[in-house]
């Protein structure tokens, strides 16, 4: 039989000291990993390291939350897009007169809207589970409720009856508490006029409230005069996101 002080190191169980190195050396290879998933352009894989060094427990740094969000955005993005195109060749084989072949591109939609279920469902499990109640600092707060509003958005977009009402009251629910939040950033602050964009896009979009979303947007400028309180980058970002909030005003306002 092996005796009890075969185990471990000297005979005794890893310390704490020693689990928590063990943990750490763990999440830098999921990080490793992660970054040639993303330069391999293979985002599922990412989205899998990603997972793991959240499940490992330790609050992201600023770098491994951009990464998460990265991860997850560029796996979901090229399945909303081949959602977009399985329905517009749907929409030509059936002006076609190809019914065969229109309900061979809605089954691929289906499939493909399957897989954005499932990623959807992940990214809010992780924020809702680990990443929003661990969040130390009203940025990192802001930054996952906006994250978690976002993914919900984009359930309820390829959603329908039930499952797009409830996917659209959760998103409500994680935008708004973001924006509640986000009051404690500078106004100018590119993580609160970034949620304040995609809340508006969100009002317009999926409430179909175009007020609301003008209301939203134009509140968000008023940061405008406190450009001043960024440092340079910053500054280059939020009024990136400025563009972007005055573009969608000139559409809703027409």
């Amino acid at each position: 039989a092996i005796s009890a002080q075969a185990v471990g190191l000297g005979g005794s169980y890893p310390s704490l000291h020693h689990r928590s190195c063990f943990a750490e050396m763990g999440e830098e290879k999921a990080i490793a990993l992660a970054r040639v998933a993303e330069h391999a352009e293979r985002y599922d894989e990412m989205r899998s390291f990603m997972e793991e060094r959240v499940m490992s427990g330790n609050p992201l740094n600023n770098e491994e939350r951009d990464m998460f969000s990265a991860a997850f955005k560029n796996a979901l993005s090229e399945r909303r897009h081949a959602v977009r195109v399985a329905v517009n060749v749907a929409q030509q084989e059936e002006a076609e007169g190809r019914s065969g072949n229109k309900d061979l591109a809605l089954g691929y939609k289906s499939k493909v809207e399957t897989e954005l279920t499932e990623i959807c469902t992940k990214a809010v499990t992780l924020l809702d589970s680990h990443l929003v109640p661990k969040a130390a600092t009203a940025e990192d707060k802001t930054f996952y409720l906006k994250m978690q509003g976002d993914y919900y958005r984009y359930a309820a977009e390829f959603a329908d009856g039930d499952a797009r009402t409830t996917s659209a009251q959760k998103a409500e629910m994680a935008y708004a508490s973001g924006m509640a939040s986000a009051a404690e950033l500078l106004a100018a602050h590119p993580i609160r006029l970034g949620l304040a964009l995609n809340y508006s896009v969100f009002q317009h979009e999926v409430l179909k409230e175009t007020q609301e979303a003008v209301k939203t947007a134009i509140s968000a400028l008023e940061a405008r005069n406190h450009l001043g309180d960024l440092a340079d980058q910053d500054q280059n970002d939020a009024m990136l996101t400025m563009q972007l909030l005055e573009d969608n005003l000139n559409l809703w306002q027409q």
